[in-house]
Protein backbone atom coordinates (compact mmCIF):
# COMPACT_ATOMS: atom_id res chain seq x y z
CA UNK A 1 0.00 0.00 0.00
CA UNK A 2 1.19 3.58 -1.09
CA UNK A 3 2.63 5.37 2.47
CA UNK A 4 0.19 8.08 1.40
CA UNK A 5 -2.70 6.29 1.86
CA UNK A 6 -1.60 4.03 5.04
CA UNK A 7 -3.37 6.62 7.49
CA UNK A 8 -5.98 7.93 5.43
CA UNK A 9 -7.94 4.18 5.67
CA UNK A 10 -9.12 4.25 9.38
CA UNK A 11 -9.45 0.18 8.92
CA UNK A 12 -5.52 -0.54 7.99
CA UNK A 13 -3.42 -2.23 9.54
CA UNK A 14 0.10 -0.67 9.45
CA UNK A 15 3.05 -3.02 8.70
CA UNK A 16 5.85 -2.18 11.06
CA UNK A 17 9.56 -4.36 10.90
CA UNK A 18 11.52 -3.98 13.43
CA UNK A 19 15.34 -4.47 12.85
CA UNK A 20 17.28 -5.10 15.78
CA UNK A 21 19.45 -8.19 17.01
CA UNK A 22 18.16 -8.28 20.40
CA UNK A 23 14.93 -9.81 20.96
CA UNK A 24 13.78 -7.99 24.13
CA UNK A 25 13.23 -5.14 21.99
CA UNK A 26 11.47 -6.43 19.91
CA UNK A 27 9.20 -7.57 22.32
CA UNK A 28 9.28 -4.33 23.96
CA UNK A 29 8.39 -2.24 20.87
CA UNK A 30 5.37 -4.30 20.08
CA UNK A 31 4.15 -3.89 24.37
CA UNK A 32 4.33 -0.30 22.95
CA UNK A 33 2.91 -0.92 20.44
CA UNK A 34 -0.17 -2.53 21.75
CA UNK A 35 -1.08 0.96 23.61
CA UNK A 36 -1.93 3.01 20.72
CA UNK A 37 -5.29 3.26 20.35
CA UNK A 38 -7.67 3.80 17.20
CA UNK A 39 -4.69 1.88 15.49
CA UNK A 40 -3.97 -1.58 14.48
CA UNK A 41 -0.07 -2.16 14.10
CA UNK A 42 1.87 -5.68 12.60
CA UNK A 43 5.42 -5.56 13.66
CA UNK A 44 7.73 -8.13 12.43
CA UNK A 45 11.06 -8.93 13.41
CA UNK A 46 14.22 -8.81 11.29
CA UNK A 47 17.60 -10.26 13.94
CA UNK A 48 20.15 -9.00 11.48
CA UNK A 49 21.25 -7.07 8.69
CA UNK A 50 21.64 -9.45 5.66
CA UNK A 51 17.86 -10.43 6.56
CA UNK A 52 16.56 -6.83 7.28
CA UNK A 53 17.80 -5.64 3.41
CA UNK A 54 15.93 -9.00 1.55
CA UNK A 55 12.60 -7.36 3.97
CA UNK A 56 13.16 -4.49 2.25
CA UNK A 57 13.85 -4.73 -0.83
CA UNK A 58 10.31 -6.86 -0.97
CA UNK A 59 8.58 -3.66 0.25
CA UNK A 60 6.07 -5.34 2.18
CA UNK A 61 6.29 -2.69 5.28
CA UNK A 62 5.19 0.63 5.53
CA UNK A 63 7.79 1.59 8.60
CA UNK A 64 11.01 0.55 9.41
CA UNK A 65 12.61 0.89 13.27
CA UNK A 66 16.14 -0.04 13.06
CA UNK A 67 18.96 -0.12 16.03
CA UNK A 68 21.89 2.05 15.52
CA UNK A 69 23.97 -1.00 16.51
CA UNK A 70 23.91 -4.08 14.04
CA UNK A 71 27.33 -5.99 14.46
CA UNK A 72 29.91 -4.96 12.31
CA UNK A 73 27.40 -2.44 10.38
CA UNK A 74 25.31 0.31 11.67
CA UNK A 75 22.02 0.88 11.05
CA UNK A 76 23.24 3.83 8.99
CA UNK A 77 24.80 1.83 6.36
CA UNK A 78 21.41 -0.54 6.69
CA UNK A 79 19.50 2.97 5.41
CA UNK A 80 22.22 3.86 2.87
CA UNK A 81 22.10 0.77 1.37
CA UNK A 82 18.30 0.31 1.69
CA UNK A 83 18.06 3.68 -0.31
CA UNK A 84 20.14 2.39 -3.15
CA UNK A 85 18.89 -1.21 -3.62
CA UNK A 86 15.17 0.61 -3.57
CA UNK A 87 15.76 3.64 -5.26
CA UNK A 88 13.23 5.64 -3.01
CA UNK A 89 13.03 7.08 0.28
CA UNK A 90 11.77 4.86 2.87
CA UNK A 91 10.09 5.75 5.93
CA UNK A 92 13.41 4.65 8.30
CA UNK A 93 13.16 5.68 11.99
CA UNK A 94 16.62 5.39 14.09
CA UNK A 95 16.81 3.65 17.26
CA UNK A 96 19.47 4.53 19.58
CA UNK A 97 20.47 3.90 23.32
CA UNK A 98 20.95 7.33 24.09
CA UNK A 99 19.95 11.02 22.99
CA UNK A 100 23.09 12.22 20.94
CA UNK A 101 22.41 14.95 18.76
CA UNK A 102 25.54 13.82 15.92
CA UNK A 103 23.82 10.71 15.67
CA UNK A 104 20.84 12.07 15.06
CA UNK A 105 22.32 14.63 12.01
CA UNK A 106 24.21 11.44 10.62
CA UNK A 107 20.73 9.56 10.65
CA UNK A 108 18.97 12.79 9.09
CA UNK A 109 21.66 12.67 6.61
CA UNK A 110 21.71 9.33 6.22
CA UNK A 111 17.72 9.30 5.06
CA UNK A 112 16.16 8.46 8.55
CA UNK A 113 13.10 10.07 8.62
CA UNK A 114 12.96 10.50 12.82
CA UNK A 115 14.97 9.54 15.39
CA UNK A 116 13.96 7.79 19.12
CA UNK A 117 15.77 6.98 22.34
CA UNK A 118 15.32 3.62 23.62
CA UNK A 119 14.10 2.89 26.94
CA UNK A 120 12.57 6.69 26.99
CA UNK A 121 9.75 6.08 24.02
CA UNK A 122 6.59 6.71 24.99
CA UNK A 123 3.65 5.14 22.77
CA UNK A 124 2.69 8.44 21.70
CA UNK A 125 6.09 9.12 20.70
CA UNK A 126 6.56 6.46 18.56
CA UNK A 127 3.16 6.40 17.06
CA UNK A 128 3.58 9.89 16.48
CA UNK A 129 7.16 9.17 14.66
CA UNK A 130 6.13 6.49 12.67
CA UNK A 131 3.17 8.12 11.26
CA UNK A 132 5.47 11.44 10.45
CA UNK A 133 7.97 8.97 9.04
CA UNK A 134 5.15 7.28 6.68
CA UNK A 135 4.07 11.12 5.78
CA UNK A 136 7.83 12.63 5.38
CA UNK A 137 9.18 9.51 3.16
CA UNK A 138 5.69 10.55 0.61
CA UNK A 139 6.74 13.77 0.39
CA UNK A 140 10.10 13.21 -0.27
CA UNK A 141 9.49 10.80 -3.06
CA UNK A 142 6.26 13.06 -4.47
CA UNK A 143 9.30 15.95 -4.93
CA UNK A 144 11.71 13.04 -5.97
CA UNK A 145 8.89 12.68 -8.62
CA UNK A 146 8.11 16.51 -9.68
CA UNK A 147 11.93 16.99 -10.36
CA UNK A 148 11.87 13.80 -12.93
CA UNK A 149 8.77 15.56 -14.44
CA UNK A 150 10.66 18.79 -14.54
CA UNK A 151 13.35 17.23 -16.03
CA UNK A 152 11.67 15.44 -18.48
CA UNK A 153 10.11 18.96 -19.46
CA UNK A 154 13.56 20.25 -20.33
CA UNK A 155 14.30 17.55 -22.14
CA UNK A 156 11.33 18.10 -24.24
CA UNK A 157 12.04 22.14 -24.40
CA UNK A 158 15.85 20.64 -25.37
CA UNK A 159 14.33 19.07 -28.52
CA UNK A 160 11.97 21.57 -29.42
CA UNK A 161 15.16 24.14 -29.50
CA UNK A 162 17.10 21.12 -31.09
CA UNK A 163 14.25 21.01 -34.12
CA UNK A 164 14.55 24.66 -34.77
CA UNK A 165 18.35 24.77 -35.38
CA UNK A 166 17.58 21.48 -37.56
CA UNK A 167 14.68 23.57 -39.52
CA UNK A 168 17.26 26.73 -39.69
CA UNK A 169 19.97 24.08 -40.81
CA UNK A 170 17.48 23.05 -43.51
CA UNK A 171 16.82 26.30 -44.11
CA UNK A 172 20.82 27.17 -44.88
CA UNK A 173 20.85 23.93 -46.82
CA UNK A 174 18.28 24.66 -48.92
CA UNK A 175 20.20 28.78 -49.78
CA UNK A 176 23.32 26.81 -49.84
CA UNK A 177 21.96 24.65 -52.47
CA UNK A 178 20.09 27.21 -54.34
CA UNK A 179 23.37 29.02 -54.85
CA UNK A 180 25.09 25.97 -55.98
CA UNK A 181 22.67 25.86 -58.82
CA UNK A 182 23.30 29.11 -59.44
CA UNK A 183 27.10 28.53 -60.12
CA UNK A 184 25.92 26.48 -62.80
CA UNK A 185 24.69 29.45 -64.50
CA UNK A 186 27.48 31.95 -63.47
CA UNK A 187 28.50 32.89 -66.77
CA UNK A 188 24.80 34.16 -67.43
CA UNK A 189 24.36 35.58 -64.38
CA UNK A 190 27.33 37.71 -64.49
CA UNK A 191 26.27 38.95 -67.93
CA UNK A 192 23.02 40.17 -66.48
CA UNK A 193 22.86 41.49 -62.72
CA UNK A 194 18.92 42.15 -62.87
CA UNK A 195 18.31 38.48 -61.88
CA UNK A 196 20.57 39.61 -58.66
CA UNK A 197 18.72 42.44 -58.32
CA UNK A 198 15.14 40.57 -58.18
CA UNK A 199 16.21 38.23 -55.93
CA UNK A 200 17.88 40.95 -53.36
CA UNK A 201 14.50 42.64 -53.64
CA UNK A 202 12.33 39.82 -52.65
CA UNK A 203 15.13 38.22 -50.08
CA UNK A 204 13.39 39.41 -46.67
CA UNK A 205 15.39 40.36 -43.54
CA UNK A 206 18.84 40.87 -45.08
CA UNK A 207 21.70 41.19 -48.51
CA UNK A 208 22.83 40.21 -51.53
CA UNK A 209 25.83 41.20 -52.91
CA UNK A 210 28.33 40.08 -55.55
CA UNK A 211 32.30 41.31 -54.77
CA UNK A 212 35.28 41.68 -57.02
CA UNK A 213 38.41 39.72 -56.31
CA UNK A 214 39.78 42.51 -54.15
CA UNK A 215 36.14 42.39 -51.79
CA UNK A 216 34.83 45.70 -53.55
CA UNK A 217 31.58 45.75 -54.01
CA UNK A 218 30.06 45.32 -57.80
CA UNK A 219 26.55 44.78 -56.90
CA UNK A 220 24.48 45.02 -53.58
CA UNK A 221 20.58 45.50 -53.02
CA UNK A 222 18.03 44.01 -50.30
CA UNK A 223 15.91 44.99 -47.66
CA UNK A 224 18.81 44.75 -44.65
CA UNK A 225 20.12 47.74 -45.99
CA UNK A 226 17.44 49.78 -44.03
CA UNK A 227 18.60 47.84 -41.27
CA UNK A 228 21.97 49.06 -41.09
CA UNK A 229 21.28 52.59 -42.43
CA UNK A 230 23.27 52.07 -45.72
CA UNK A 231 22.09 53.31 -49.16
CA UNK A 232 22.74 50.43 -51.46
CA UNK A 233 23.44 52.60 -54.31
CA UNK A 234 26.54 54.72 -52.57
CA UNK A 235 28.25 51.45 -51.55
CA UNK A 236 29.20 50.24 -55.22
CA UNK A 237 32.85 49.92 -55.30
CA UNK A 238 33.26 50.48 -51.53
CA UNK A 239 35.66 47.87 -50.15
CA UNK A 240 33.36 45.00 -48.15
CA UNK A 241 32.86 46.40 -44.54
CA UNK A 242 34.23 49.76 -44.85
CA UNK A 243 31.10 51.91 -44.18
CA UNK A 244 30.12 49.56 -41.16
CA UNK A 245 33.53 50.18 -39.70
CA UNK A 246 33.16 54.25 -40.16
CA UNK A 247 30.14 54.12 -38.96
CA UNK A 248 30.99 51.88 -35.80
CA UNK A 249 34.85 52.57 -35.33
CA UNK A 250 35.24 50.83 -31.62
CA UNK A 251 34.28 47.36 -33.40
CA UNK A 252 36.47 48.31 -36.64
CA UNK A 253 39.11 45.59 -35.40
CA UNK A 254 36.62 42.90 -35.83
CA UNK A 255 35.05 44.13 -38.74
CA UNK A 256 39.03 43.99 -40.13
CA UNK A 257 39.66 40.26 -39.37
CA UNK A 258 36.16 39.49 -40.95
CA UNK A 259 37.52 41.12 -43.88
CA UNK A 260 40.86 39.03 -43.81
CA UNK A 261 38.75 35.58 -43.50
CA UNK A 262 36.66 36.92 -46.68
CA UNK A 263 39.91 37.63 -48.51
CA UNK A 264 40.58 33.80 -48.11
CA UNK A 265 37.97 32.62 -50.33
CA UNK A 266 39.58 34.35 -53.08
CA UNK A 267 42.54 32.66 -52.19
CA UNK A 268 41.43 28.82 -51.46
CA UNK A 269 38.03 28.74 -52.86
CA UNK A 270 35.85 27.33 -50.68
CA UNK A 271 32.60 29.00 -48.97
CA UNK A 272 32.89 30.06 -45.63
CA UNK A 273 30.09 31.61 -43.03
CA UNK A 274 30.44 33.40 -40.00
CA UNK A 275 28.56 36.00 -38.00
CA UNK A 276 28.93 39.55 -37.23
CA UNK A 277 27.04 42.20 -35.23
CA UNK A 278 26.38 45.60 -36.06
CA UNK A 279 25.29 47.80 -33.46
CA UNK A 280 21.84 45.58 -31.66
CA UNK A 281 21.62 43.63 -35.35
CA UNK A 282 23.09 40.01 -35.70
CA UNK A 283 23.94 38.80 -38.95
CA UNK A 284 24.80 35.38 -40.48
CA UNK A 285 26.99 35.90 -43.79
CA UNK A 286 27.59 32.86 -46.39
CA UNK A 287 30.46 33.79 -48.56
CA UNK A 288 30.60 31.53 -51.95
CA UNK A 289 33.09 32.13 -54.62
CA UNK A 290 32.29 32.42 -57.76
CA UNK A 291 34.38 30.73 -60.19
CA UNK A 292 35.27 31.35 -64.12
CA UNK A 293 35.45 28.67 -67.05
CA UNK A 294 39.21 28.08 -65.77
CA UNK A 295 37.88 26.99 -62.24
CA UNK A 296 39.71 30.44 -60.85
CA UNK A 297 37.83 32.63 -58.73
CA UNK A 298 37.37 35.94 -59.56
CA UNK A 299 34.50 36.85 -57.77
CA UNK A 300 31.90 36.41 -54.61
CA UNK A 301 28.59 36.31 -54.06
CA UNK A 302 27.60 37.26 -50.09
CA UNK A 303 24.67 36.48 -48.55
CA UNK A 304 24.05 38.15 -45.30
CA UNK A 305 20.77 37.32 -43.40
CA UNK A 306 19.48 39.28 -40.17
CA UNK A 307 19.06 36.34 -37.55
CA UNK A 308 18.48 39.11 -34.85
CA UNK A 309 15.01 37.84 -33.57
CA UNK A 310 15.59 34.03 -33.81
CA UNK A 311 18.99 34.47 -31.53
CA UNK A 312 16.44 36.14 -29.05
CA UNK A 313 14.03 33.69 -29.15
CA UNK A 314 16.91 31.20 -28.21
CA UNK A 315 18.09 33.02 -25.57
CA UNK A 316 14.22 33.40 -24.10
CA UNK A 317 13.81 29.39 -24.56
CA UNK A 318 16.87 29.06 -21.78
CA UNK A 319 16.25 31.77 -19.82
CA UNK A 320 12.70 30.32 -19.33
CA UNK A 321 14.48 26.94 -18.76
CA UNK A 322 17.19 27.89 -15.95
CA UNK A 323 13.91 30.47 -14.43
CA UNK A 324 12.25 27.05 -14.31
CA UNK A 325 14.83 25.46 -12.50
CA UNK A 326 15.86 27.50 -10.39
CA UNK A 327 12.21 28.04 -9.05
CA UNK A 328 12.03 24.25 -8.83
CA UNK A 329 15.34 24.03 -6.67
CA UNK A 330 13.63 27.06 -4.55
CA UNK A 331 10.53 25.16 -4.09
CA UNK A 332 12.36 21.72 -3.62
CA UNK A 333 14.54 23.80 -0.82
CA UNK A 334 11.41 25.31 0.77
CA UNK A 335 9.44 21.90 1.34
CA UNK A 336 12.36 20.26 2.70
CA UNK A 337 13.35 22.99 5.16
CA UNK A 338 9.92 23.64 5.81
CA UNK A 339 9.18 19.66 6.66
CA UNK A 340 11.82 19.83 8.90
CA UNK A 341 11.09 23.08 10.46
CA UNK A 342 7.43 23.10 10.61
CA UNK A 343 7.62 19.89 12.80
CA UNK A 344 8.92 20.96 16.06
CA UNK A 345 7.03 24.25 16.52
CA UNK A 346 3.85 21.65 15.67
CA UNK A 347 5.06 19.08 18.23
CA UNK A 348 5.48 21.38 21.02
CA UNK A 349 2.15 23.09 20.63
CA UNK A 350 0.58 19.30 20.16
CA UNK A 351 2.36 18.66 23.50
CA UNK A 352 1.37 21.59 25.59
CA UNK A 353 -2.01 21.38 24.39
CA UNK A 354 -2.53 17.85 25.83
CA UNK A 355 -0.69 18.93 29.02
CA UNK A 356 -3.14 22.20 29.10
CA UNK A 357 -6.09 20.29 29.54
CA UNK A 358 -5.01 18.34 32.58
CA UNK A 359 -4.66 21.86 34.68
CA UNK A 360 -7.48 22.69 35.73
CA UNK A 361 -7.05 23.78 38.72
CA UNK A 362 -6.56 27.25 40.26
CA UNK A 363 -3.18 26.01 41.83
CA UNK A 364 -2.28 24.54 38.60
CA UNK A 365 -2.29 28.08 36.76
CA UNK A 366 1.18 29.05 36.41
CA UNK A 367 1.75 25.72 34.76
CA UNK A 368 -0.90 26.58 32.63
CA UNK A 369 0.86 29.96 31.85
CA UNK A 370 3.90 28.60 30.86
CA UNK A 371 2.46 25.61 28.42
CA UNK A 372 0.61 28.81 26.65
CA UNK A 373 3.84 31.15 26.15
CA UNK A 374 5.14 27.83 24.71
CA UNK A 375 2.41 27.64 22.49
CA UNK A 376 2.94 31.50 21.43
CA UNK A 377 6.80 30.90 21.05
CA UNK A 378 5.64 28.19 18.49
CA UNK A 379 3.28 30.13 16.56
CA UNK A 380 5.52 33.26 16.18
CA UNK A 381 8.15 30.32 14.96
CA UNK A 382 5.71 29.46 12.19
CA UNK A 383 4.58 33.27 11.63
CA UNK A 384 8.00 33.97 10.84
CA UNK A 385 9.06 31.05 8.46
CA UNK A 386 5.40 32.15 6.62
CA UNK A 387 6.31 35.86 6.35
CA UNK A 388 10.26 34.74 5.53
CA UNK A 389 8.83 32.79 2.54
CA UNK A 390 6.21 35.11 1.38
CA UNK A 391 8.85 37.98 1.15
CA UNK A 392 11.11 36.05 -0.57
CA UNK A 393 7.67 35.13 -3.41
CA UNK A 394 6.89 38.73 -3.58
CA UNK A 395 10.51 40.14 -3.92
CA UNK A 396 11.27 37.65 -7.06
CA UNK A 397 7.91 38.26 -8.32
CA UNK A 398 8.37 41.71 -8.62
CA UNK A 399 5.10 42.34 -6.40
CA UNK A 400 7.31 44.22 -4.12
CA UNK A 401 7.13 48.20 -4.63
CA UNK A 402 8.77 51.25 -2.75
CA UNK A 403 6.03 53.33 -1.33
CA UNK A 404 7.60 55.87 0.12
CA UNK A 405 5.98 58.79 2.93
CA UNK A 406 7.27 61.29 5.51
CA UNK A 407 8.21 59.00 8.76
CA UNK A 408 9.43 60.48 12.56
CA UNK A 409 12.46 57.81 13.18
CA UNK A 410 12.38 57.78 16.75
CA UNK A 411 9.28 57.12 17.19
CA UNK A 412 8.70 54.49 14.43
CA UNK A 413 11.86 52.88 16.32
CA UNK A 414 10.26 52.46 20.00
CA UNK A 415 7.03 51.69 18.55
CA UNK A 416 8.82 48.17 16.60
CA UNK A 417 10.89 47.48 19.54
CA UNK A 418 7.69 47.35 22.14
CA UNK A 419 6.04 45.18 19.19
CA UNK A 420 9.19 42.71 19.87
CA UNK A 421 8.18 42.49 23.91
CA UNK A 422 6.40 39.33 23.54
CA UNK A 423 9.21 38.10 21.68
CA UNK A 424 11.95 38.73 24.39
CA UNK A 425 13.58 36.31 26.24
CA UNK A 426 13.40 36.41 29.92
CA UNK A 427 15.31 39.34 31.53
CA UNK A 428 16.52 40.57 28.51
CA UNK A 429 16.14 44.33 27.85
CA UNK A 430 16.33 46.45 24.60
CA UNK A 431 17.75 49.73 25.20
CA UNK A 432 16.95 52.77 22.48
CA UNK A 433 18.58 55.98 21.26
CA UNK A 434 18.76 58.36 18.52
CA UNK A 435 20.85 61.63 17.31
CA UNK A 436 20.50 64.05 14.87
CA UNK A 437 17.55 64.99 12.91
CA UNK A 438 14.20 63.52 13.36
CA UNK A 439 11.95 63.33 10.64
CA UNK A 440 13.32 61.02 6.81
CA UNK A 441 10.80 60.10 3.71
CA UNK A 442 11.47 56.13 3.29
CA UNK A 443 8.62 53.12 2.72
CA UNK A 444 7.44 52.53 6.52
CA UNK A 445 6.73 48.78 5.71
CA UNK A 446 10.05 48.10 4.07
CA UNK A 447 12.05 49.96 7.23
CA UNK A 448 9.95 47.68 9.02
CA UNK A 449 10.37 44.56 7.88
CA UNK A 450 13.90 45.08 8.18
CA UNK A 451 14.43 46.62 11.27
CA UNK A 452 11.85 43.90 12.72
CA UNK A 453 14.60 40.58 10.56
CA UNK A 454 17.49 42.42 12.41
CA UNK A 455 15.71 42.63 15.90
CA UNK A 456 14.16 39.39 15.95
CA UNK A 457 17.92 37.82 14.90
CA UNK A 458 19.29 39.55 18.32
CA UNK A 459 16.53 38.18 20.44
CA UNK A 460 16.78 35.21 18.88
CA UNK A 461 20.83 34.89 19.30
CA UNK A 462 21.15 36.39 22.53
CA UNK A 463 21.05 34.65 25.91
CA UNK A 464 18.47 35.02 28.49
CA UNK A 465 19.50 38.60 30.80
CA UNK A 466 21.12 39.95 27.71
CA UNK A 467 21.27 43.51 27.14
CA UNK A 468 20.27 44.68 23.25
CA UNK A 469 21.03 48.14 21.78
CA UNK A 470 18.86 49.48 18.54
CA UNK A 471 20.84 53.44 17.98
CA UNK A 472 19.89 55.49 15.01
CA UNK A 473 20.89 58.32 13.47
CA UNK A 474 20.69 61.06 10.98
CA UNK A 475 22.53 63.34 9.49
CA UNK A 476 22.30 65.76 6.16
CA UNK A 477 21.16 62.85 3.60
CA UNK A 478 21.48 59.55 5.38
CA UNK A 479 19.65 57.54 8.39
CA UNK A 480 21.77 54.98 10.02
CA UNK A 481 20.82 52.41 12.02
CA UNK A 482 22.71 49.80 14.67
CA UNK A 483 21.30 46.85 16.08
CA UNK A 484 23.76 45.71 18.67
CA UNK A 485 23.74 42.01 20.88
CA UNK A 486 25.95 40.51 22.83
CA UNK A 487 24.84 36.79 21.80
CA UNK A 488 26.62 33.52 20.21
CA UNK A 489 28.31 35.20 16.91
CA UNK A 490 28.67 34.19 13.93
CA UNK A 491 32.01 32.26 13.17
CA UNK A 492 34.61 33.94 10.76
CA UNK A 493 34.68 31.64 8.44
CA UNK A 494 30.83 31.72 7.66
CA UNK A 495 30.91 35.24 7.66
CA UNK A 496 31.48 35.56 3.97
CA UNK A 497 27.93 33.46 3.37
CA UNK A 498 25.92 35.16 5.91
CA UNK A 499 23.21 37.21 3.01
CA UNK A 500 23.27 33.62 1.16
CA UNK A 501 19.24 32.35 0.44
CA UNK A 502 19.28 29.39 3.47
CA UNK A 503 22.35 29.74 4.80
CA UNK A 504 22.39 29.00 8.28
CA UNK A 505 25.81 29.40 10.67
CA UNK A 506 27.57 26.27 12.06
CA UNK A 507 26.58 27.38 15.42
CA UNK A 508 22.88 28.12 14.89
CA UNK A 509 21.96 24.91 13.31
CA UNK A 510 20.20 23.71 16.53
CA UNK A 511 18.21 27.33 16.28
CA UNK A 512 14.70 27.62 14.88
CA UNK A 513 14.88 29.38 11.82
CA UNK A 514 14.65 29.51 7.84
CA UNK A 515 18.19 31.01 6.62
CA UNK A 516 16.07 33.28 4.72
CA UNK A 517 15.89 36.91 7.27
CA UNK A 518 19.74 38.18 6.13
CA UNK A 519 18.32 37.30 2.78
CA UNK A 520 15.70 39.46 2.61
CA UNK A 521 17.17 42.44 4.51
CA UNK A 522 19.69 42.56 1.58
CA UNK A 523 16.75 42.91 -0.86
CA UNK A 524 14.91 45.15 0.55
CA UNK A 525 17.68 47.50 1.06
CA UNK A 526 18.67 47.57 -2.62
CA UNK A 527 15.20 48.45 -2.83
CA UNK A 528 15.53 51.81 -0.89
CA UNK A 529 19.49 52.17 -2.83
CA UNK A 530 20.76 51.57 1.32
CA UNK A 531 23.46 49.34 2.41
CA UNK A 532 24.14 46.91 5.20
CA UNK A 533 27.55 45.75 6.91
CA UNK A 534 28.28 43.77 10.57
CA UNK A 535 30.60 42.97 13.09
CA UNK A 536 31.08 39.76 14.69
CA UNK A 537 33.04 37.96 17.45
CA UNK A 538 31.88 34.68 18.39
CA UNK A 539 30.85 34.48 22.22
CA UNK A 540 31.09 38.54 22.17
CA UNK A 541 28.46 39.54 20.11
CA UNK A 542 27.77 41.27 16.86
CA UNK A 543 26.61 44.95 15.23
CA UNK A 544 24.29 44.69 12.17
CA UNK A 545 24.31 48.44 10.78
CA UNK A 546 22.13 49.62 7.85
CA UNK A 547 22.41 53.02 5.87
CA UNK A 548 19.09 54.34 4.44
CA UNK A 549 19.39 58.06 2.28
CA UNK A 550 16.95 60.38 4.02
CA UNK A 551 14.82 60.79 1.04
Amino acid sequence: MPFSNVFEQQHTTVKVLLIDDDEDDYIITEDILEEVPFREYQLDWAPNYDEAIEKIIKGEHDVYIVDYLLGAKSGLDLIIESLEKTGKHLPFILLTGQGDVKVDEEAMNAGASDYLVKGLMTYQQLERAIRHSISHSSHINRINELNEQLEQRVQDRTRQLDKAIKTLQRSNEDLELQISERKKAEEELMRSQVIYKIIAQNFPYGIVAVLDENLHYLFADGKGFKDLELDSKKIIGARFFQFLSKNDPERAEVYQKKFELTKEVITNGEEIIFEFDYKNIKYSVIIVPIKNSRQQTKQLLVVMLNITQQRKAEKEILKSLNKERQLNELKSRFVSMASHEFRTPLSTILSSVSLISRYTSEEQSEKRGKHIKRIKSSVNNLTQILNDFLSISKLEEGKAKVHNSTIQISSFIENICDEMIPVKKQGQQINISHKGDDIIKSDPQILKNIIINLLSNAIKYSRSGESIWVNSEVNEDTLYISIKDEGMGIPEKDQVHLFDRFFRAENAINIQGTGLGLNIVSKYLEMLNGAITFESKEEVGTTFTISIPKN
